[in-house]
């Protein structure tokens, strides 16, 4: 028997403009002060099977050469009768991070998320300086989806950005 999908559950419809494929035109911004700047192709996969989530797939890839870069999966979860989102992530460096924040209520467009928990497992790349901090501003705009990633670190203790993209909803 296959598994059933459901129709989107009705927490996430305030979010529904998110659930899609969102890819990169152009390639995306990488910069840190501790690192040459760098550019990349990303993906964004949010999908819903009928749980109160979505789920969230990032995968970013070299621009030149086509290599696989890095990748998220995790959850996207709004808070019963909030404006409150939960986003859970496991990436390919090592790191776990549950960020929340606000869904801003000025005009339902725009995702404001910062860590509150940052669990780095012994797959750690050991030549990155611990994770420290996170925020992601996801904005979307018609079809198109804004991210600006700022992250800390050990050697960066103030959040800085980090990554810049701009995805066009291609499904």
């Amino acid at each position: 028997m296959e598994m059933k999908v459901l129709q989107l559950h009705e927490l996430l419809h305030v979010l529904a403009w998110l659930e899609g494929t969102w890819i990169t035109d152009e390639p995306a911004m990488g910069m840190y002060p501790t690192i040459k700047p760098f550019n990349y192709y990303d993906q964004i996969n949010i999908t819903s099977i009928g749980q109160p989530m979505f789920n969230y797939i990032a995968q970013s890839w070299h621009p030149d050469s086509g290599i696989p870069m890095h990748r998220e999966n995790g959850f996207l979860q709004i808070l019963p009768g909030t404006n409150k989102v939960v986003l859970s992530l496991i990436g390919n460096i090592g790191a776990f991070t549950v960020e929340q924040g606000d869904l801003m209520s000025n005009d339902n467009n725009t995702l404001d998320l910062n860590s509150n928990n940052i669990l780095l497992t012994d797959a750690t790349v050991p030549t990155f300086s611990p994770l420290t901090k996170t925020r992601r501003v996801y904005k979307r705009n018609g079809d198109n989806l804004e991210l600006i990633f700022y992250m800390a670190t050990a050697k960066t203790p103030e959040l800085t950005e980090h990554l810049r993209a701009k995805y066009r909803k291609v499904a």
